[in-house]
């Protein structure tokens, strides 16, 4: 599959049911609809494929393989607002399970510190559920990439903690499993991996705090575009090490949020040797999302303590809702972070909203940079018709991996 786009994004992929097909992108909408099973979702693949070096599904790599090959190829060409363009190569290898990539003809050695967060996107589909309905570790992935697509710091705290986990846990199994050390060598070894461990965590939860109370305005403003009742829709930090916190209200100091990350890893000093594995972090930590319905005029203070948890007590509007406005902050944040506008995947995300809140979003999406929107419904087109003009939008039917229109 190749594509030409006018000024933001190209990409030439094979995967799935692709095979050397050519796509000229509209630089502002590109509308791609067919049956189910079709392939529309394989083209929104390839270009964050060449952002995230991953499936923004989460597709293995061997999955993003047409049948019966070994191999896929994908080439992107993304140019910003300020018109600087850039040239992605990724190749993938099933047999010797090697992955290439090359920006502008030169070898990419690193891919976080390369190309991570350099073109930004944000993307949208029914698995995006998942950040209210899944596990904290959904959101935590969700929260995680967003920062750290505007933050190298944030990265580079992720890495340090992931590395000094797979260590921690190793010794731990490794005490358990075969007392290579004495009990003495233990704990020495130990504290030496807590003190990175606390001063790494002490350093990702003051940022993810503070992002929060930096993100809230952005979550409020398209939570109250969604909604015409007087809802209101709340992001809080919970971490054991300092419970629940609200964003924008609670602020800690990093020496504070560093003291009570030591004491809570020491107090789970015996613990973490009983069970071998490591018990304090940010890597348990979680978002909490809530919400208000009480529209009667009660204080922000009153209102946050009445708010209930989206995840157990909310119902399915709610939450699509909720996470419709998470998506577009995210977008408005990252294009004021990173000065350019990202590019926005809308995976078959209409038919899951009722035909109001599809009309809103339309309405608004004229307001955006470059938009790919796949659905099994043609009929949407009528109503961006109304916000865009003629040559704004470039449609695309797709059917057996190819297009037929």
């Amino acid at each position: 599959m190749t594509s030409k786009a006018g000024s933001k994004a190209k990409a030439v992929v094979v995967e799935d049911d692709y095979e050397n097909e050519e796509f000229v992108f509209n630089e502002k909408f590109n509308f791609i609809y067919g049956n189910n099973g079709q392939g529309k979702t394989n083209i929104l693949e390839g270009i964050s494929y060449t952002t995230f070096a991953k499936s923004f599904l989460g597709s293995a790599e061997t999955d993003c393989i047409k049948f019966g090959e070994t191999e896929f190829f994908i080439e992107s060409e993304f140019e910003n607002d300020l018109e600087n363009k850039d040239s992605i190569v990724i190749n993938y290898n099933s047999d010797t399970k090697s992955k290439s990539i090359h920006r502008n003809r030169e070898k990419v050695t690193a891919f976080s510190s390369e190309i991570f967060g350099r073109y930004p996107l944000v993307f949208l589909s029914p698995k995006s559920l998942n950040i209210t309905y899944g596990n904290p570790s959904d959101r935590r992935r969700f929260f995680d990439i967003l920062i750290s697509q505007t933050s190298r710091l944030y990265l580079d705290y992720l890495k340090d903690l992931a590395k000094i986990l797979k260590q921690k846990n190793s010794l731990l199994r490794s005490y358990a499993l075969f007392k290579k050390y004495t009990y003495t060598e233990l704990k020495n070894l130990l504290s030496s991996y807590n003190e990175k461990l606390t001063e790494v965590s002490s350093n990702i939860i003051f940022k993810r705090i503070n992002f929060l109370t930096e993100f809230k305005t952005y979550f409020e403003k398209n939570f109250s575009f969604l909604l015409f009742q007087n809802h209101k829709g709340y992001i809080n930090y919970f971490s054991d090490v300092l419970g629940e916190v609200n964003a924008g209200e609670d602020k800690f100091d990093i020496n504070f949020i560093k003291e009570k990350t030591e004491n809570y890893i020491n107090d789970k000093f015996e613990d973490e040797i009983k069970r071998a594995v490591t018990l304090a972090g940010p890597q348990r930590d979680d978002y909490i999302f809530r919400l208000n319905k009480n529209e009667d005029e009660s204080s922000e203070e009153v209102k946050v303590k009445e708010a209930f948890e989206l995840k157990y007590f909310a119902s399915q509007g709610e939450h699509k809702t909720f996470l419709v406005a998470l998506k577009l902050s995210e977008y408005d944040y990252l294009k004021d972070k990173k000065s350019t506008s990202p590019v926005l995947l809308l995976d078959d995300v209409l038919s899951e909203l009722d035909e109001s809140r599809v009309s809103k979003i339309i309405s608004h999406l004229k307001d955006y940079g470059q938009i790919f929107l796949t659905t099994t419904d043609k009929n949407y087109i009528n109503n961006l018709k109304e916000f865009y003009k003629e040559n704004e939008i470039s449609v695309f039917n797709i059917c057996k991996g190819k297009v037929v229109n």
